[in-house]
């Protein structure tokens, strides 16, 4: 428990941080965002409010947490009684397992003794407020008015007469006005923005919602608030699929280990998904990203520049439900831009071509439709391409070293040599990947049809529906390209990436048969 901890009433001057505390304590804990904190101001102006027995936690000059006091009633045949409820009682969540909320509820619940009231009743946590004296109210003579006798439904007695009670147990309404959802997001507007996420993992209890911002081998590294995490996964995770391992990018639940690493327990289900075959183990799939919204796709307008890795990229940015967002660098090195934003752009409808110069701030202003609070944007690229320098003119400082570029060759040193996740100031959120010359395909038939989505409207228009668009008459494809409707090279790089992605994904799948098998023998457990 921390003796810098104090106990007091609430002023005036603490209503805004005492309600930031509340909405951090139960942001995204029992659903996406929460109410709390309008709960705790509409609170104040009840008559059923209790200042005399609530009371704030204060550490350091920072409010760290909040409990609210006020009148309830239990309501039989007789009429009714007067009882306590609280809340919320909430923790700031960085200050978790510091004794806080156990503070707050024995300074109190001495004052409502004290005040002779009968006893409180509230629903909350079933498994934290037992430790306290809490009863189930099941086991006594009062139930919940609307919700019978649940696990969350608990009681505490204080002064005879308590254990007599008996009836169905009403609380302030306060709950019921915070409801309307216009009035809440005008009123949630007022304070940083934090993500609201809806997850089949919450209600959350004991176990605590975070993101993975770093992998290095077995060890992760868990983005909680502004706290970084070190974790390990729990056991039963390498029994499971590469694809059910934690990736940067994953929202995962965990238990907090205050002493050591905290143990990862469950990875919560994703929105998209970027993944390409190993390089060094041919068909099986290396899973580099999760739940990014945009893939910012970097290359240099230089001799980087390949219209076929970027085509590359596009297919897996597809593929993963992610929009892929080409950012042609370093324009103020190239005379004709034009030309190759052109070029770019007609390798999908899909696609988005911006060309910048981060270092002389010339083209950024285009970036600012995805610099949207809650965004999470996936940087790819080569070496030297401009990746840290771009991100350090997103986040206006400098976040990330910049390496030189070697003019033999316009490549660069690898500056980032794993995966990370970025939080800037303005809630929207950058992952940096290494540096890639080569990406493979595998496993990415619906991302290269989107790509190459012309193409794939062209075979419809063929005479035979088995047409190989050699020399079969009314071959849509091959009048396309003697019209020049569709270039031969484009043809080519499409018919290329389909027979690697087929050749690929074949791979793949007969060493995850092979690695099933094995560990089905109860051999050797395998990890990719």
């Amino acid at each position: 428990m921390n003796s810098n901890i104090i106990i007091r009433k609430e002023t005036k001057d603490d209503y805004f941080a005492t309600e930031l505390c509340t909405l951090r304590a139960f942001w995204n804990l029992h659903g996406p965002g929460c109410y709390e904190h309008l709960m705790v101001h509409k609170l104040r102006d009840s008559k059923d409010y209790l200042p005399e027995l609530s009371r704030v936690a204060e550490l350091n000059g920072q409010i760290v947490g909040v409990i609210m006091y006020h009148k309830a009633r239990v309501v039989n045949e007789e009429g009714e009684t007067e009882i306590l409820s609280f809340g919320p009682l909430a923790v700031e969540p960085t200050c978790f397992n510091m004794g806080i909320g156990g503070m707050l509820l024995k300074e109190t619940l001495a004052l409502a003794k004290e005040a002779g009231y009968l006893g409180i009743a509230l629903c909350g946590e079933p498994d934290y407020y037992p430790r306290f004296g809490f009863l189930r109210g099941r086991d006594t003579k009062l139930t919940h008015g609307i919700y019978g006798t649940p696990d969350p439904f608990m009681v505490y007695p204080l002064n005879d007469g308590f254990e007599k009670l008996q009836g169905k147990f009403y609380e302030t309404a306060i709950d019921d006005e915070c409801q309307d959802e216009a009035e809440l997001a005008e009123y949630t507007a007022r304070f940083p923005y934090y993500k609201p996420l809806k997850l089949s993992c919450q209600w959350l209890h004991a176990e605590k919602l975070g993101r993975i911002s770093e992998i290095q081998k077995n060890s992760f590294t868990i983005r909680f608030w502004e706290k970084e995490i070190p974790a390990k996964l729990k056991g039963s995770f390498y029994e499971a699929d590469a694809e059910a391992l934690p990736l940067v990018g994953d929202y995962v639940t965990f238990s907090y280990n205050p002493y050591g690493d905290s143990t990862i327990l469950s990875v919560c289900e994703r929105k998209s998904l970027l993944q390409r075959p190993d390089q060094a183990k041919t068909g099986v799939m290396q899973y580099m990203v999760a739940n990014a919204d945009y893939a910012f796709i970097v290359t240099s307008l230089n001799e980087d520049y390949s219209y076929n890795r970027i085509a590359r990229y596009v297919s897996v940015a597809l593929q993963g439900d992610v929009t892929p967002v080409v950012i042609l660098t370093k324009s103020d090195l190239c005379a004709d831009t034009d030309r190759y934003v052109e070029e770019v752009t007609g390798i999908s409808e899909k696609v988005r071509v911006h060309a910048i110069s981060a270092l002389h701030e010339t083209g950024m202003e285009a970036l600012a439709e995805y610099l949207v609070p809650g965004t999470t944007i996936c940087l790819m690229g080569s070496s030297g391409a401009g990746k840290s320098t771009l991100i350090n003119a997103l986040a206006g400082t400098e976040l990330m070293k910049t390496g030189e570029v070697r003019r033999s060759d316009s490549t660069g040193k690898h500056t980032t040599t794993y995966r990370r996740l970025i939080e800037l100031e303005n809630g929207v959120t950058l992952i940096d990947t290494p540096g890639m010359r080569e990406i493979g395909i595998a496993n990415s038939e619906e991302g290269v049809n989107e790509t190459f989505s012309d193409i794939e409207e062209l075979a419809l228009r063929c005479r035979f529906s088995n047409c190989r668009h050699e020399s079969e008459p009314g071959c849509a494809i091959r009048a396309a390209i003697q019209s020049g409707e569709l270039s031969q090279e484009r043809y080519d790089l499409y018919c290329s990436l389909n027979t690697e992605n087929v050749r690929n994904y074949a791979k793949k799948k007969e060493i995850s048969r092979w690695i099933k098998a094995e560990k089905k023998a109860g051999k050797k457990k395998f990890r990719y």
